[in-house]
């Protein structure tokens, strides 16, 4: 079986267990009927450590194998929001497992040629193009420096999920060095366009000279070096991490992973998840033609039928229309444990073991909702669920901001002259001279006085 836990990431969906909020990760929402019934495997970002949380499990790891980037670790070495492979077990009701192994590979540590996110949330690195997202995780260890304001050449490790031909959306981007010293770098995808001695990762051009043969096109590869020739990567290495079908598990083994769709439904009810061809005919998505599409994210629960995943279920993540944000102060009882919510203005937002939670503070990388106290500042990425239950897909812990105390996103609804409604937030906009209300996404910064968050400044959030 090809090791593949590289290519595949988490969406947020779970079963919510109170009791875990306060040993790790978020709680839990949605309970899957399929997943590791008994042995299998489990693909997804990290959102959360007791053990460690991934697809809204506990994994328990005392007895753990870990991998990291090829070489024996440990779970200190995993941080919120890497994509890792679990083999084991786990039990859907009680959203417990235990992990036998857990393998991290990044897919990029490579140089940042241009820096886009600002406009367009997206980074090129070693001629990928990475898109960042709401839930993406920055880390800098070395200083305050943003991830918009990386700078060209920047070396930054990337974890995610890939098409394997140069797009990927980032799961997590830690900074490596603001200037790349001449160390090994790497990136991986499929290998294309072979002419001579060289070939294509996406828009990567690799010189192999000093590592044949090449493998054939369509090879899913590792590729290590630490030179160029002009824009030509020089290999020093190959390594082979498996082929055009990307088969993540073994006949009748039981998988769960979450994932973006790199090849939409077809007639034969067949999508790909980040190259796993995944069979849909089981499902309530069965010609779901209109909603399997090309780059959404998805979870999905089944079991391994020769190279195919026969699918039990499919949950897609919301997508970007549909997300948002709030933030503010948390105040007093605003943290209800068990039942798994926080309450930020005004809005009762649910928490589950999918949610990641990150901290932005300089001592800390993640918490729990048990360390959360009145005067803690608090983003949520959020979306609706199908009853309207506001959702945390992330929640990130940081330094209250100098110039306001509360921030939402979203796209607004109508009330009157002065009014307007993000995900139920009620916002008074006369203070703000410039703006009109239209139905684009808007980023509203302010204070939130008595119940209404009283805007100090509006931009579209475009």
């Amino acid at each position: 079986m090809d090791r593949l836990g590289k290519l595949l990431i988490s969406a947020t969906t779970a079963a919510l267990i109170a009791t875990l909020y306060s040993c790790g990760g978020g709680g839990g929402s949605q309970v899957a009927d399929g997943g590791i019934g008994g042995t299998g495997v489990s693909m997804g970002r990290v959102t959360g450590f007791g053990s460690i949380f991934v697809n809204g499990i506990e994994f328990e790891t005392d007895n753990a194998s870990f991998t990291v980037n090829d070489v024996n670790g440990a779970q200190s070495d995993i941080a919120i929001g890497m994509v890792v492979r679990i083999n084991g077990s786990s039990d859907q009701t009680t959203a417990t497992g235990s992990a036998d192994s857990v393998e991290y590979d990044s897919l990029i540590e490579g140089l940042i040629q241009n820096n886009d996110t600002a406009s367009n949330n997206t980074l090129t690195i070693m001629d990928q193009v990475i898109t960042i997202d709401a839930d993406t995780v920055y880390e800098n260890p070395f200083d305050a420096t943003l991830l918009a304001d990386l700078p060209v050449d920047s070396e930054v490790e990337v974890s995610g999920f890939t098409d394997g031909n140069g797009t990927i959306l980032a799961t997590r981007i830690e900074v490596k060095s603001l200037a790349w010293a001449g160390d090994e770098l790497e990136v991986s995808g499929v290998v294309s366009a072979i002419t001579g001695n060289q070939f294509r990762i996406g828009s990567l051009t690799i010189d192999a000279s000093n590592a044949l043969p090449i493998p054939p096109e369509g090879t899913f590869v590792e590729v290590e070096g630490n030179s160029f020739s002009g824009t030509i990567f020089e290999a020093d290495s190959i390594k082979i991490e498996g082929d055009s079908n990307s088969v993540v598990a073994d006949d009748g083994e039981e998988v769960e992973i979450e994932g973006q769709i790199t090849a939409a439904l077809d007639a034969s009810d067949r999508f790909t998840l980040n190259g796993q061809v995944v069979d849909a005919s089981s499902t309530p998505l069965s010609g779901a033609t209109s909603q399997l599409t090309v780059g959404r994210v998805a979870e999905v629960e089944g079991v391994m039928n020769g190279d195919v995943l026969l699918a039990e279920e499919i949950k897609l993540q919301a997508t970007a229309s549909e997300r948002g944000e709030i933030g503010g102060i948390l105040g007093i009882g605003n943290v209800n444990i068990s039942a798994g919510t926080v309450t930020l203005l005004g809005r009762t937002i649910r928490v589950d073991n999918s949610t990641i939670m990150e901290s932005d503070r300089d001592d800390e990388s993640t918490f729990t909702l048990s360390q959360l106290i009145s005067s803690d500042y608090l983003e949520a990425k959020v979306y609706p669920d199908s009853n309207g239950t506001l959702v945390a897909s992330k929640l990130e812990l940081d330094l209250p901001p100098n110039d306001h105390n509360a921030t939402v996103e979203g796209t607004p609804e109508f009330v009157d002259g002065s009014t307007i409604r993000i995900f139920g937030v009620t916002v008074d906009t006369s203070s703000v001279d410039d703006y009109s209300f239209d139905t684009q996404r808007i980023e509203v910064k302010g204070n939130f006085v008595d119940g209404v968050l009283i805007a100090d400044s509006i931009k579209r959030d475009d």
